[in-house]
């Protein structure tokens, strides 16, 4: 879930009807699409599915949706990390 719409290489905007509650807010989901990031070595992580939520000031990632993309999620010490099942590059996620 993505507030930033800007993020969407597709998006489909209509009300799907769901609401998201963070902290004392309530925002609705307007649309749905595609993100797609690209990692410091030039390889691509395609994102389906998600979700654009105005209003909302993070990025939301689901940990199912990076494993069934090739990645294990570590968390450790206080701190996030991506490796990529194939080739073991490890990538530390800035909050």
């Amino acid at each position: 879930m993505t507030g930033n719409k800007s993020l969407f290489s597709t998006l489909e905007e209509k009300d799907l009807e769901i609401l998201i509650e963070m902290g004392n807010e309530e925002n609705s989901v307007s649309g749905v699409g595609t993100v797609v990031f690209r990692r410091e070595h030039g390889a691509h992580i395609t994102l389906t599915d998600v979700k654009y939520v105005p209003g909302l000031k993070k990025n939301l990632v689901s940990i199912t949706m990076l494993e069934d993309k090739g990645y294990d999620v570590v968390f450790s010490k206080g701190k996030v990390f991506l490796r990529h099942i194939t080739t073991r590059q490890v990538k530390q996620i800035d909050s």
